[in-house]
């Protein structure tokens, strides 16, 4: 992303390909940035999908990123930081893990730009 400010030079902003994840049992909410700033966001819901199905999905929904955190209020968020450790072999990527409740998507949106940036 290039920004112009008011003396016309030119500006070069870093953002760095990050993931926020909210995540229960029952249903996963995903939202990342990329390089290029393009954000998207996804909800997963688990259904009778077996456990390590369900964090399988959440995982490929995450992808390879710079910097990821991962909220949650149960087990299953810890169990998903071991997944996407298995996964991709870079724990230093995880930023954090810590208990929440229930967020708002736009929530997460606005800690995924901070962590971004």
């Amino acid at each position: 992303m290039v920004v112009l400010d008011s003396a016309t030079s030119i500006i070069e902003t870093t953002i760095h390909p990050s993931a926020v994840i909210w995540i229960n049992g029952r249903q996963a909410v995903v939202a990342t940035i990329g390089g290029e700033g393009q954000l998207s966001t996804c909800e997963i819901n688990r259904g009778l999908e077996p456990e390590p199905s369900y964090l399988a999905e959440v995982v490929d929904a995450i992808g390879e990123r710079e910097r990821v955190l991962i909220l949650g209020p149960s087990s299953v968020r810890l169990t998903l930081e071991r997944e996407y450790v298995t996964a991709f072999r870079r724990r230093d990527r995880l930023v954090d893990v810590e208990p929440a409740g229930r967020l708002e998507v736009q929530t997460l949106v606005e800690r995924l730009r901070v962590l971004a940036a």
